[in-house]
């Protein structure tokens, strides 16, 4: 199998399967997991480019965690019911956006401003 180059983390695999649909089209290769462990086993393996994490899945201390382990790795954070505080903490912790579980264009928005960013810094 070919290396992912986004992974979407996500706790409910309906939502999960719906994101990766409307991502195809936007990315190479698409992998989901609803589980962490799998998901850091996927990013130690392949080249992944963009990790979009589900925080009922996923804890802020673990973006951090792989924010900090994973240079050039665009994160993106969701929530099924996002609020301001929540979005302050996800992008403390090293990701570049926070969205509704659902938001396809704010993922694919902050996907494209951060593979621009890695461009220019030649990452």
């Amino acid at each position: 199998m070919p290396p992912p180059t986004i992974v979407i983390a996500q706790h409910d695999q309906t939502i999960a399967q719906g994101l990766a649909n409307e991502l195809q089209a936007h990315f190479t290769r698409v992998a989901v997991t609803g589980d962490a462990m799998e998901l850091r086993t996927m990013l130690q393996r392949h080249e992944v480019r963009v990790a979009v994490l589900d925080l009922e899945l996923v804890n802020l201390d673990e973006v951090q965690q792989l924010a900090s382990s994973h240079g050039g790795l665009t994160i993106v954070c969701t929530h099924r019911s996002p609020n301001e505080h929540m979005w302050m903490a996800a992008l403390n912790a090293g990701a570049v956006e926070f969205c509704h579980s659902q938001d396809v264009r704010s993922i694919l928005r902050a996907s494209r401003t951060a593979a621009k960013r890695n461009m220019q810094m030649g990452l």
